[in-house]
This record gives structure tokens, C-alpha cells and sequence, in this order.
């Protein structure tokens, strides 16, 4: 082979570029199969993209391959696999071509998704990857997973999946379409959560979450699709090893989690991030990086160290957001959407459930997880989510401490006169008993005879009673013996 086929060169390199060092050379030496022309253009592309960063991304030869690929989609269209034929490509990734199909053996009308691996682009792992999405897929059924109907292999050895046909758009540019509320962003993305905690259930993590891959249908409803980097948890560590699976890096990198880019193993958590990443896109239209646009060496780099600023704080916003300032994102979404953002996968949210238990609370005005657990948010909280009968009871409480401030005031007015007739009662009675001692001896005696504190007790209850200077006289003929008041009766009247 004088001149290496480009289709082979470019398969073998997309997955060796993943791998590491020490795993690269033996790839090679089973991908090449002993052809030194086709190593040999594999390693000088390797070492290329070891000094120019995005060299398939940022060349002419992304250009070319483009035009190959576009090129064999042509020679695939109106072929039949199985009952169906071919009608046109939907989509292609890293590891095959999705083309949409209609039944042509006359059957019934139905259209589906087939994805195939074309030949040019087959070798041995990425077959392998193929045959672990048919498996992970037959095991998942979930109306907001897109159904796997069939596979096999075609007569020249390519294998394929039939697939539920999903008609709508990725869920961003749905919303950049309808401009949805920001509670409705909320609902799609909780069907979202439903989707992929079913997968979790499953013992099945996604790996590649992004909006191309999340499809709102006609009527509304969420479609996860493309498993095709999608891991069995149970097959990420050897029996009774630590996990030491090297990933193919087959993701999105936008929306990639930090672990999944330094190649450590990978867990629920990186899926968690990854929605995380969504939600972000969803209340701001824009990515969480900076360097989203910029080189592939610098967004790593951002991904991996630097927390992107909070969704609240992003000023300019794409139009797929609605007009500016339409959207108001609130502590709450913030807090939910950087916890979700954690560059460390423990400190994240524990799992999709959680995440999407945060974003079901703030739906509910209740106080979400993330964003602690101080007695003045919890009661604002409940102020909002119980407006009606918390304006209710505020007036009654209102009510009632008006009620108990006028009692109150009341009874210290009624105190306060009580304590001033009492004041006035004494004064009369000790000037009364002052005067009759005044009188004579008669009635000083007979006063030494009782007992004068009591009668000026006495007389103050009874001057408490009544200011009535008759009525005290009347009092004195009680305490006093008649002669000793006769004799000083009219000197009291004066």
C-alpha cells in the first residue's frame, strides 16, 4: 500500500489521539495490521496534533475529510438495509452516521433512524463501542429515551442500529425558537434529569449529554438519544481492581465534565456536571466558559480550573434567551447551577435525583439544598410559597397586638387613677385623724384605744371608694364613739 486510505487514517487516528502513551503503540500495531505507510502517516498526524492544537479542527484537512465524508453519505443513500431504505443523513458523529429510513418491503409505513459504521471508518474499538451502545440500549426503556428497535450487520459487514425516528429539534434551539418561560426552561430540564436518572438506574451513565443530543419533540415531550459513549458502571473497573479505563474522548468538550477531560475514570458525577453545563446554557443562552470559542489547550484549562461566573452574572445573553433582562436569574438558580458546576465531582450534587430535587424546590418557592440552611431564607421561603395566608395571619397578628397595646394602655390608665385616688385617700385620712386628734383629749384617748393604723386603713379604703367627705364623717361615727365624735363633729366640718 503505497498511498494509505484516508478514511483508515483518520478512524485509527481519532481513536488513538485518546490513548494514552503507553496503550498508543500497541493500538497501532493491531489497527495497522503491519502496514508501515499507513503507522507511519498515523504518527506523523499523532505528533502534528501534539504540536498544533485542533490540527483535524483548524486545517484543510478538516476540509477534505468533511468532503469524504459528505461524499460517502451519497453512496449510502437509497441503499437498503434489512426492510428499510435509506432516505437521508440526520446527523454523523464520531463513530458512524445517522440516516433517516423508510419501511420499503411493503409491509407498513413507518420511518426510522438507522446508524451505521461505515467501512472506511470501522476498527476494531470503535466496533466494539458499537456493539456496547446496541446492548446498553436494548436494556433501556424509557418514554424519554429514544427506543432501540433493531441491529445486526449488513452483507458487507456493517453493523447498524434501527432506532425510534425522533422528530423535533435539539432542546437549545427549541427554546431559542419559542422563547419559553423560565419556569417551562425548568420543566424540560426536569425531564431531562428523569431521563438520565432512569440510565443511572440502569447502571448506565451518558457521557456525552449536550443539546444536540436532547431532542424536544412536536409535541413537547424530552428524547434523549445517541448512547454512543454511554458506559456500563459495573464495566469501568476490572473484578476486584481499581477502574483504569482509558476513555475514548468521544464528548463534547463544552459540555464535558473536568474528570472526563484528565481521563480519570468517570461516574455519575460527570453526567451531574454535564447537566449542570445544560442548565447554565438554558437560563443564559451562552456557555459557562469564556474560552468556549477559543483554543481547545485554553478551554481545557478553563474546564478543569477555573469556576465559571455565576448564571445571574452574565450580562450580555444570545438571543436565544429572549430580549435582555426578560429573564431574571435569582440566588437560588445560582446556587443550583454552581453546585451542579463543582470542579470536584464529591462536592457536586450527590446525583441527578438531587439536582433535580433542588430545581422541583425552587419551582415550589421552597427553600432549595444548595443554598443553605439560614432561618431568614427558610422564612422568606415560606412568605412567598403561602402568600395569601401569610398576608392573613400578619393582619391578625397585626390585629392582635393592637388589641393587647390598647389593654394594656387601658389598664395602666385605670392603674394610674387607681394609684392617685389611693394617694388622694390617704392624704384625707391621715388629715382626718390629724384633726380629731387635734380635737381634745377625749378623742385622742379614744384613738389610743384602737389601733390608728387601722382606721386610717379604713379610711382610705373608703376614701378610695368615694372622695365623699360625708361619707368618711359616717365612717368616723363607726370608729369613733359617739360622744368623743359629737364633741368634734363641728370643728371637722369646717
Amino acid at each position: 500500500m503505497t498511498t494509505p486510505d484516508w478514511q483508515q487514517v483518520k478512524s485509527i487516528f481519532n481513536v488513538a489521539v485518546d490513548l494514552a502513551s503507553g496503550d498508543r503503540s500497541a493500538y497501532l500495531q493491531e489497527a495497522c495490521r503491519g502496514d508501515l505507510v499507513l503507522k507511519r502517516e498515523v504518527e506523523s498526524l499523532l505528533a502534528s496534533h501534539e504540536h498544533t492544537e485542533g490540527f483535524l479542527e483548524s486545517t484543510a484537512v478538516a476540509e477534505a475529510a468533511s468532503v469524504l465524508e459528505r461524499d460517502l453519505s451519497r453512496r449510502w443513500i437509497g441503499r437498503r438495509i434489512g426492510p428499510y431504505e435509506l432516505i437521508e443523513e440526520l446527523g454523523r458523529g464520531g463513530m458512524g452516521q445517522v440516516f433517516r429510513a423508510r419501511r420499503a418491503d411493503g409491509q407498513y409505513q413507518s420511518e426510522v433512524a438507522i446508524k451505521l459504521v461505515p467501512a472506511a471508518f470501522a476498527s476494531p474499538a470503535v466496533e466494539r463501542r458499537f456493539a456496547a451502545e446496541r446492548q446498553i440500549l436494548a436494556g433501556l426503556v424509557h418514554p424519554g429515551i429514544a427506543r432501540l428497535l433493531d441491529g445486526g450487520t449488513t452483507a458487507d459487514n456493517v453493523p447498524y442500529l434501527v432506532m425510534e425516528l425522533v422528530e423535533g429539534r435539539p432542546i437549545d434551539d427549541y427554546c431559542n425558537a419559542n422563547k419559553p418561560s423560565i419556569e417551562s426552561r425548568l420543566r424540560l430540564f426536569l425531564s431531562v434529569c428523569e431521563a438520565v436518572s432512569y440510565a443511572h438506574r440502569q447502571l448506565v451513565v451518558h457521557r456525552d449529554l449536550k443539546p444536540n443530543n436532547i431532542f424536544i419533540t412536536t409535541d413537547a415531550t424530552v428524547k434523549l438519544l445517541d448512547f454512543g459513549v454511554a458506559k456500563v458502571l459495573d464495566s469501568m473497573a476490572p473484578p476486584g481492581g481499581q477502574a483504569t479505563v482509558t476513555l475514548l474522548r468521544a464528548f463534547t468538550l463544552t459540555f464535558a465534565s473536568p474528570e472526563q477531560i484528565r481521563g480519570e475514570p468517570v461516574t455519575t458525577a460527570s453526567d451531574v456536571y454535564s447537566l449542570g453545563v445544560l442548565l447554565y446554557h438554558l437560563l443564559t443562552g451562552v456557555s459557562p466558559y469564556r474560552c468556549a470559542n477559543g483554543p481547545l489547550s485554553a478551554l481545557s484549562r478553563e474546564i478543569c480550573e477555573k469556576q465559571p461566573m455565576p448564571p445571574s452574572a452574565v450580562a450580555t445573553r444570545s438571543s436565544g434567551s429572549g430580549d435582555p433582562g426578560s429573564i431574571r436569574i435569582g440566588t437560588d438558580l445560582d446556587s443550583i447551577a454552581m453546585l451542579a458546576l463543582q470542579k470536584d465531582p464529591v462536592r457536586r450534587y450527590a446525583s441527578v435525583d438531587l439536582l433535580a430535587a433542588d430545581v422541583r424546590r425552587y419551582l415550589e418557592s421552597r427553600p432549595v439544598l444548595s443554598h443553605g440552611n439560614a432561618l431568614a431564607y427558610r422564612v422568606g421561603k415560606f412568605a412567598r410559597r403561602n402568600r395569601l395566608a401569610t398576608v392573613v395571619s400578619l393582619a391578625v397578628a397585626l390585629a392582635f397586638i393592637m388589641i393587647v397595646v390598647l389593654v394594656a394602655r387601658n389598664e395602666r390608665a385605670r392603674a394610674v387613677q387607681s394609684a392617685q385616688r389611693l394617694a388622694a385617700a390617704h392624704r384625707t385620712a391621715r388629715f382626718l385623724l390629724q384633726e380629731l386628734q387635734q380635737r381634745g383629749d377625749a378623742a385622742a384617748a379614744a384613738l389610743e384605744a384602737g389601733n390608728d393604723d387601722q382606721v386610717v386603713t379604713r379610711l382610705e379604703a373608703i376614701a378610695a371608694r368615694t372622695q365623699d367627705e360625708e361619707a368618711l364623717h359616717r365612717e368616723l361615727e363607726i370608729l369613733i364613739p359617739a360622744e368623743v365624735h359629737a364633741s368634734t363633729a363641728p370643728s371637722s366640718r369646717r
